[in-house]
Formats: structure tokens, C-alpha cells, sequence
């Protein structure tokens, strides 16, 4: 339940602190006292757009906070716990809101800044406001279902939950084909006959990391067959002339040594130049064997030189193809194995997949079957509920009724076709004002009042099942007085074993039935005129019921008749209680 609100420099309400308790709380007080702008705060609590024209005159910002009591909201705190906006197992929950004049605000949860649109979340869970500035979910035909399918009972809810459990799994199965296909490719067969065609081909060259730089070598070499052969021989005969009759390099540097020989035998300083001569001669000769072996090795096979021009450019193609060099063919043969494995098993998947999505339609028609006659049984049966509880609420001669229509088909053979998540069903909530007046959608109704007591009726049938901790109405009195008025209050009482109800009223017959009245007043002083609020207890309420029924001079006839009010009231709340089990009220 809502247990604190403050407000500071919020248009005329300069600083107000109020604690509220549960069951049926009224708002009272002259016109433009200032009781809409306290329902207003709430709204901005829960997320309303804000206007830096709302800000007192005179002040920099305006501050709202707000304390909720969870101890009689297990399911509430459940759910605030699960997004994260409090503790588990904790009980209060704590908002707050700034608005600045220059148009910056900011916006609080149990001390930790957040975004407004967690406020409107938080909002969600906790309250639902009816009048002329509303949280109005009857407005919506988004919940109209949601509405229907509470009031149509557990078993209902329970067939409910297997077609949503079912529903998931259709969603799940289509993206995991949508997924298949889009990994697979629009033609998965002919992926997997070119993956095939791809590795066979790379698999049958069988290529070597380092065979593309050894062959080029041997194809030149055997390109050059004949000029190698030649080269060498001319340079084998410089160094060693062999049978010709020159004399070689060999030859020279050996009659060089010799003659350093004899000259190091008379100077001693020539002995490491003769050292290098025969070191140089001996090198000569080595270097014409090496050359004479090397002209041996050369091959001049045509046949053998097609073959590895052959192979060059096998392999030269499969780089061009797949990456550039050896190395990465087979990288890229490593990938279109580990591809071809995945295409083949979405390939057989797909197969499955689909007779898996024909059974998840299969029941889900049958569930979809289930929901549709439970709705169409339980919209009669919510229709006669709710124009019943209108008749006492001055709109006796108005209708409710409630259109339960096939869903129309969207998504085609990729969607889920004609199911929703809660069904095949588009319900709406319809009215009709009086009687020859054709039913229209509720959310076309231009009166506030007449929108409040709509409300107020469905309420009062889906209260058991609704499960807001708290709920504010605003204009419910408009155009009512005298017995329906009376009727509105003990509707309104009706509500507080299953919610903690506010009520912005004028009606005496209303207020008399609050567990607790609050005066809005205007505090004149000696500034700008400000609003104040203050719980009514005893003689001040007695008053306050005195204005209310017009008369504020004191006359003592007009006083007993506020108590003689008061006291109807409260015999008839000890009748409804005693019925319906005891009120938030009775406990705080």
C-alpha cells in the first residue's frame, strides 16, 4: 500500500507530508484546493510526462517521494524483486522524483537514480489511477484479455499457461528454422555438394606447406637444363683445365704457392701470405669438383619439366581460390570440413524441425480451441457481472459488453499465423450509454465520471482476481448524487478487502464511508496561497461533512444529519465486513 507521499513546490502545494494507512482513503476539500494536484503527484511518481510549468512560483524544483508498504503484497514484491528494484524478502519500497525548473529532472528508487520509464514499471505492479489524469488500463483494449482471462477463473489460467508454455515453444522452433536456413543457405543441398567438390579437390592436390617454393626451384632448374650445364662446365675448366692445354686457376695459384714457398724460406714475414695462396688453391680445387658434380646432377627430362609445370599449377589455382598460399588452403580446408559437418546436421534438423512445428500448431489449435469457448462463456457471464454493479452506480440504463473475435491471421506460413500469446481471441470492452445506443469500444467513452463508474463496476467484479495493491479514483462522483452517490462509497468500501483504495470526492455519502478522510485545504497565510492536508478525526470531520453537504455555519441539524450519515455508513461497512472477511482498515 501507498504509506507516505510527500510533495514540495508543486503548483500550489508549497510542502505537504502524509501518511496513509489501508483500506478506503478520501480526499476532500473546496474546489481547487488542490486535490487533483496530490493525485497528479502520484501520477509523476509513476511516471507521468512532467512540465516545468508544474513548479511552484517562486521555486527552483519541485520534489515528490513517495514510501510503499509491500508486507500485504507478496506477489507485487516478487516481481519488484525479480527486475531488481528491491531486495529480496525486503517490504518497502521507496520512489522519488525531481522536476527543475529549467527542465531537468531526476528520478529515484530507494536512493539509486533510474530512468523515469522505471518508475512507470514500478507503477505497473503497485497502482492504477481512474479519472481525468489516468493510469487508465480499461482504456487499452491490450488488457481487455488480460482482464477476461482473470475473471474466467484458475482452470482457465491453468489452460492459459500450457498454450503460452506451447506458444514459446512454436516461437522457439520457428527461429531455430529461420536460423537453420540462414546458416544453411536458401539451397542447404547445393551448399553441401560444392563444400564437398571443394575439400575433394584441395584432399585429392594434397598440398605441402613448403612444396610451392621447392618445385619452382626444380622447374627452373630443369627450365635451364642446358645453360646450367654449360656454365658449369666453363667454370669447373677456369678453375681446373683438366686435359686443355691453358693453364687453370688451379694451376697459377699452385705455382704462386710454390714460389711464395721458396720466398718465405728466405723471409720469414712472406709465410702467412704463401699460407693464404695454398689455402686459396686448395679452395679452387674444391670448388671444381662441387662443379663437376653439380653438372652431373643436372636433368634435362621434358617429361619430368611438364610434370612439375603441372603441379605448379594445380597449386597455384587452389591459392588463387582459397587464400592466397598453401597455408591458408588448408585453413580453408579445415573450415569447409567443420561447415559441410554443420550444414549436413541443420540439413537433418530441418526435417525435424518441421514435423515439430506441425505438432506444436496441432495443439496449440486445441488449446487455442479451449480458451476461446472458456472467454466467450466467461465475457457473458462478465457482461451480466459488471451491468448489474453499473445499475447502482447511476448508470442503469447503460450496457457493458464484452467482443470476443478470431484473432486475423498475420505472419503468414513463417508466423505464428492466427495464434497470439495469449490465444487466437481479440477481445474488447464495449459500452453503450443507454438503452438503442449501439455499443462503441470503452475507450472511445468522453465522460470521466461515466468512465470512473465503468471502472469502479469492474472493479468491484474482478477484485478478487485483480491484483494492483492500490487504485485511485478520481471524478468517480461526477454527475452523481443522493442514493447512487451512497452507492459509489459502499462499492468503493467493497474494494478494501483486496486493495488499498483512494477517492477524490465531493460526495458527503462517500466520504462517510472512508476509514480515513483527509482535508485538502487552502493555507492563505501571510504569502502566496498554499495547499495543506490533514487527516479528519471526530469534530473536524463532522465539519468537514457539514461543508460537504453545503452548509459550513454550524447549525446543529445540519451536524447531526453529517453524523447521522456517518453513522449509517458505518454500520453498513460493519455488514460488508462481517461478509467479507476483515478490511485492511480494521488490521492497521
Amino acid at each position: 500500500m501507498l504509506s507516505f507521499l510527500r510533495v514540495s513546490d508543486l503548483a500550489l502545494v508549497e510542502g505537504v507530508e502524509v501518511d496513509f494507512r489501508g483500506g478506503l482513503n478520501v480526499l476532500s476539500g473546496e474546489t481547487g484546493a488542490g486535490k487533483t494536484v496530490l493525485i497528479g503527484a502520484i501520477g509523476l511518481l509513476l511516471g507521468d510526462r512532467a512540465d516545468t510549468t508544474m513548479v511552484r512560483t517562486g521555486a527552483e524544483e519541485a520534489v515528490l517521494e513517495a514510501s510503499f508498504d509491500l508486507s500485504a503484497c507478496p506477489a507485487a514484491a516478487s516481481e519488484l524483486a525479480a527486475l531488481g528494484y528491491i531486495e529480496e524478502g525486503s517490504e518497502e519500497l521507496t520512489i522519488g522524483r525531481r522536476l527543475s525548473r529549467e527542465g531537468k529532472g531526476r528520478c529515484t528508487v530507494n536512493g539509486r537514480l533510474c530512468p523515469v520509464s522505471a518508475l512507470t514499471e514500478i507503477g505497473n505492479l503497485l497502482v492504477e489511477v481512474h479519472g481525468q489524469n489516468a493510469h487508465q488500463a480499461l482504456l487499452k483494449q491490450s488488457s481487455h484479455m488480460a482482464y477476461l482471462d482473470r475473471h474466467a477463473g484458475a482452470e482457465h489460467q491453468a489452460v492459459l499457461s500450457d498454450y503460452q508454455k506451447e506458444y514459446r515453444l512454436l516461437l522457439s522452433l520457428q527461429s531455430e528454422r529461420s536460423s537453420a536456413r540462414a546458416a544453411g543457405g536458401v539451397d542447404v543441398d547445393r551448399e553441401v555438394e560444392l563444400l564437398t567438390h571443394e575439400i575433394a579437390e584441395i584432399e585429392t592436390a594434397d598440398p605441402q606447406d613448403d612444396e610451392l617454393l621447392e618445385l619452382e626451384s626444380r622447374a627452373s632448374k630443369l627450365r635451364h637444363a642446358a645453360e646450367l650445364f654449360e656454365l658449369a662446365s666453363r667454370a669447373e675448366g677456369a678453375l681446373s683445365a683438366g686435359e686443355q692445354a691453358s693453364a687453370s686457376v688451379r694451376d697459377l695459384l699452385s705455382g704462386a704457392s710454390a714460389d711464395l714457398s721458396r720466398m718465405s724460406e728466405r723471409d720469414q714475414a712472406v709465410r702467412p701470405l704463401r699460407e693464404r695462396v695454398e689455402s686459396l688453391a686448395l679452395e679452387a680445387e674444391d670448388a671444381a669438383a662441387e662443379l663437376g658434380r653439380y653438372r652431373e646432377s643436372l636433368e634435362t627430362d621434358p617429361e619430368l619439366l611438364l610434370e612439375v609445370e603441372a603441379r605448379l599449377s594445380l597449386l597455384r589455382e587452389l591459392c588463387r581460390k582459397y587464400g592466397g598460399n598453401l597455408e591458408a588452403v588448408s585453413a580453408y580446408r579445415e573450415r569447409a570440413e567443420a561447415r559441410l559437418a554443420e550444414v549436413s546436421a541443420l540439413a537433418h534438423r530441418s526435417g525435424a524441425i518441421e514435423k515439430e512445428i506441425a505438432a506444436a500448431r496441432a495443439t496449440l489449435e486445441g488449446l487455442a480451441g479451449k480458451l476461446s469457448a472458456n472467454r466467450r462463456a466467461s465475457a457473458e457471464e462478465l457482461e451480466r457481472a459488471v451491468t448489474s454493479e453499473m445499475a447502482g452506480l447511476e448508470l442503469s440504463g447503460a450496457s457493458f459488453l464484452v467482443s470476443v473475435a478470431d484473432r486475423e491471421k498475420d505472419g503468414g506460413d513463417e508466423g505464428a499465423g492466427r495464434f497470439g500469446p495469449s490465444g487466437r481471441d481479440e477481445v474488447e470492452f464495449l459500452f453503450s450509454p443507454e438503452p438503442g445506443e449501439p455499443p462503441r469500444p470503452l475507450r472511445k467513452i468522453a465522460s470521466g465520471g461515466e468512465m470512473s463508474r465503468v471502472m469502479l463496476a469492474m472493479k468491484i467484479v474482478l477484485a478478487g482476481a485483480d491484483m494492483l495493491p492500490v487504485l485511485v479514483f478520481d471524478e468517480v462522483d461526477a454527475g452523481i448524487g443522493g442514493e447512487t452517490a451512497t452507492n459509489v462509497g459502499q462499492k468503493l468500501y467493497e474494494l478494501t478487502p483486496y486493495h488499498q483504495v483512494f477517492c477524490v470526492t465531493h460526495q458527503p455519502q462517500i466520504a462517510s464511508f472512508a476509514d480515513w478522510q483527509y482535508g485538502v485545504f487552502k493555507d492563505k497565510g501571510d504569502g502566496p496561497t498554499s495547499t495543506g492536508v490533514k487527516l479528519l478525526e471526530g469534530e473536524d470531520r463532522v465539519t468537514e461533512m457539514c461543508r460537504m453537504m453545503g452548509d459550513s455555519t454550524g447549525r446543529k441539524v445540519t451536524a447531526e444529519h453529517a453524523r447521522d450519515i456517518l453513522e449509517r455508513a458505518g454500520k453498513l461497512k460493519k455488514t460488508i465486513t462481517a461478509g467479507a472477511g476483515p478490511t485492511p482498515a480494521e488490521t492497521d
